[in-house]
């Protein structure tokens, strides 16, 4: 494009650093940018993002945590992307604390509240890693707050309750099941029947017969079930 006296503007700048990053060349993607700070062009917050993401992905968080200052120190004021891109690069590398300091920083210091999407990443890491408290203690939060949960929220909470095949686990993964569709969502057929199975190899006939009685009044085609 020099060659034939194009200018290159930001727009394409930020298309080859995505570009590059999403072939695995993180070195490439690195000079794109670094050359388009040279010609005196300011990067966006997108330009931003994509180097940002490419590193998570490809390189190390540390890196992507020194581009993300780098951007804050120059003014350029990061968005609900870019927050999101870090926290999840940090739940992929175990820094779950550091994790949650970010989901504070994007409110208090940018006025960017975390979507159900950062949430559902944090909670879907801590019962990955088998912290099932932490993750419910955050699902409450969010349903104190202004982000309600989503219909991906119950399902990753529920089938985390199966892991450690404990009775008050199930017991919770019921309790989230009536939540979900007292909240207007309706679950698949396998969740209910998974939930069901659970309860009753664990003895709960009660409480199974309960979900029973919600699953007929959800209008989801019951398979027969000796209770």
């Amino acid at each position: 494009m020099k060659k034939r006296k194009c200018e290159i503007d930001v727009v394409t700048y930020t298309t080859m650093v995505h570009g590059f990053g999403v072939a695995g060349e993180v070195k490439r993607s690195k000079r794109v940018f670094d050359a388009m700070v040279k010609e005196g062009l300011i990067p966006s917050v997108a330009t931003y993002n994509a180097l940002i993401q490419v590193l998570c992905k490809k390189d190390s968080v540390h890196n992507a945590l020194l581009v993300f200052e780098e951007m804050v120190g120059k003014g350029c004021v990061p968005n609900l992307t870019t927050y999101n891109v870090v926290i999840r690069g940090l739940c992929h590398s175990g820094e779950m604390e550091k994790a949650l300091e970010f989901m504070k920083r994007m409110e208090e210091e940018h006025g960017c509240r975390p979507s159900v999407q950062t949430y559902n990443v944090v909670i879907r890491y801590y019962c990955d890693e088998g912290e099932l408290e932490k993750g419910l203690e955050l699902f409450e939060k969010m349903g104190n707050g202004t982000c309600l949960p989503s219909l991906d929220t119950y399902n990753i909470l529920i089938s985390a309750m199966f892991v450690r095949k404990k009775s008050e686990d199930l017991v919770v993964a019921g309790k989230l099941l009536m939540e979900m569709v007292g909240r207007g969502f309706l679950p698949r057929k396998f969740t209910f029947n998974r939930v069901l199975n659970g309860l009753v190899l664990m003895g709960n006939r009660e409480f199974a017969s309960e979900i029973l009685r919600m699953q007929s009044r959800c209008g989801r085609v019951l398979r027969h079930m000796k209770l």
